[in-house]
């Protein structure tokens, strides 16, 4: 009943609003109480024009920012995607590289390691010169970055024992840690054999990138035989640095080299100045390392490992 009432108003002050637009367009607009309605007529013309531009402004807003977020993600899989075509198309010409029959130890490892070297020359240029932006060897910028060290445990005794598949675990690795790189915005500035050299303008995002790769080997190692698994160590230091076109230089890139060898197999140290960053950031808990010394650093950090476990 209230429904129908509140009709019947609605339409009793819209018949007595038409009747007075009838009265007053046949008035001068002079006339106070035409004049007055006049007005108030434009203001609320106005007031509704300036409600729907809001509202299909903030509309327009809203579909631009998911735009551009969505042309980022795309971005970031595409990016992915073609490392991981670099990564297949290079396993496809390495493994036309390696005779499948009647071929010596000594001639498959040279085969091999030749493959390998130049796979680590086309990845060691590309993503650096990709992401280098302006600046050049002459003039290097300086810039407040997370650096991050990888390596992998006991890979030169991996290839020792069986260099094919020591170079296939290396493909799995780069290809696990390359994922994590992108998906946390790090700098890929060069491979070492089976080391990473990544850079981040975040050490929020070096260490969630550092888990999500430990996290990573762990579930890819799940099930497996000992000598199927990769173990990597991680080091992270937060320091100010030297940005070349191809390279990055400077004393946090030595203690970032330093910490890393400090972590255990699957573990992650990290650096006094990352720690008091990051320490209420993550869910982990940390361990100082008592009477750590680093080869070469006069004054060496305090270093905490991440107990991921």
């Amino acid at each position: 009943m209230k429904v129908f009432e509140w009709i019947e108003q609605f339409w009793a002050q819209l018949a007595k609003l038409l009747e007075y637009v009838r009265f007053c367009a046949g008035q001068s607009v002079q006339t106070p109480e035409c004049r007055d309605f006049w007005l108030g007529s434009v203001y609320t013309a106005v007031g509704i024009g300036l409600l729907i531009a809001f509202i299909i402004g903030k509309k327009i807003l809203r579909e631009q920012l998911e735009f551009r977020r969505n042309q980022e993600k795309l971005q970031a899989r595409q990016l992915l995607e073609e490392q991981e075509a670099r990564e297949r198309e290079q396993a496809r010409k390495n493994a036309e590289v390696v005779p499948a029959v009647d071929v010596s130890q000594q001639e498959l490892a040279a085969s091999i390691k030749q493959a390998m070297l130049k796979a680590r020359a086309q990845e060691a240029t590309l993503p650096a010169r990709d992401r280098a932006g302006k600046k050049t060897d002459a003039a290097p910028g300086r810039e407040l970055s997370a650096i991050m060290m990888t390596d992998i445990v006991g890979y030169s005794g991996s290839m020792e024992r069986d260099e094919q598949r020591a170079y296939r675990m290396l493909l799995e690795h780069n290809n696990i840690v390359r994922a994590a790189v992108v998906k946390f915005r790090g700098r890929e500035v060069k491979t070492i054999g089976d080391a990473f050299f990544v850079v981040f303008r975040s050490a929020a995002d070096a260490v969630d990138c550092a888990i999500s790769i430990q996290r990573s080997f762990m579930e890819f190692n799940a099930n497996k035989e000992d000598a199927d698994r990769i173990m990597i160590r991680v080091g992270i230091h937060l320091g100010e640095v030297m940005i070349t076109a191809n390279d990055v230089f400077g004393d946090g890139v030595n203690i970032a080299a330093r910490i890393e060898p400090l972590a255990e197999p699957g573990g992650i140290c990290l650096s006094g100045e990352v720690y008091s960053v990051v320490r209420k950031k993550i869910e982990y808990k940390f361990e100082q390392l008592e009477g750590v010394k680093l080869k070469n650093i006069a004054i060496a950090p305090d270093i905490y490992r991440i107990i991921l476990t």
